[in-house]
């Protein structure tokens, strides 16, 4: 994929921010879970007949092809991921774990994306080193902003998520890294 779908890709990741702000401000956890279990059934459906009815494949490649890589030819794509992810969240954590969860990776995630592949000079497993550190600088960033968290469980969800996104594996980090964060910081609401 070039760097300028690429950036198209990662727009729509930036975007999805609008469901932890809209649950910071204004939506209940009931509201929260219908919108997003919505969405992501939704997408799964859609994901189905991506895969397996010729028709609706070919449409969806002319229209999102821009924005979908090779490797999710056969796969659920990262958007889908992005929804079960956040509703995931959202039924198991608390409610500013959940929001400072998801917004690193709506705005870490994505940023560091963009960073690593334009400035990217130094590998790390299959990231970058100017990738990861941008990732981990935006996840600290939120964890000291982010009211009602405790700043030391914040900051250590900001280094498990980094790790969690840099290290190789099998499940696609966009599940692996809001869940990683979540549960670490819920470990010192337990512990406080």
């Amino acid at each position: 994929m070039n760097y300028r779908n690429e950036v198209y890709r990662k727009m729509i990741h930036f975007g999805s921010a609008v469901f932890p702000i809209s649950y910071y401000y204004s939506l209940s956890r009931e509201q929260m879970l219908w919108l997003l279990g919505g969405l992501s059934a939704l997408f799964l459906f859609g994901e189905l007949l991506r895969m397996n009815v010729g028709p609706f494949k070919r449409f969806f490649k002319l229209i999102f092809s821009a924005v979908v890589r090779e490797s999710e030819d056969h796969t659920i794509t990262g958007a889908t991921t992005v929804f079960i992810a956040g509703f995931l969240t959202v039924l198991i954590f608390e409610r500013p774990v959940a929001i400072f969860a998801m917004l690193i990776l709506s705005l870490a995630d994505a940023t560091a994306a963009l960073i690593g592949r334009k400035w990217g000079n130094h590998s790390l497993f299959e990231k970058s080193v100017e990738g990861t550190m941008t990732f981990l600088i935006v996840a600290l960033a939120l964890a000291f902003l982010l009211p009602d968290l405790p700043r030391a469980g914040a900051v250590a969800a900001a280094g498990i998520a980094t790790i969690a996104e840099v290290l190789p594996s099998p499940i696609d980090d966009n599940l692996i890294v809001p869940l990683s964060a979540a549960t670490t910081i819920s470990f010192f609401y337990l512990i406080a």
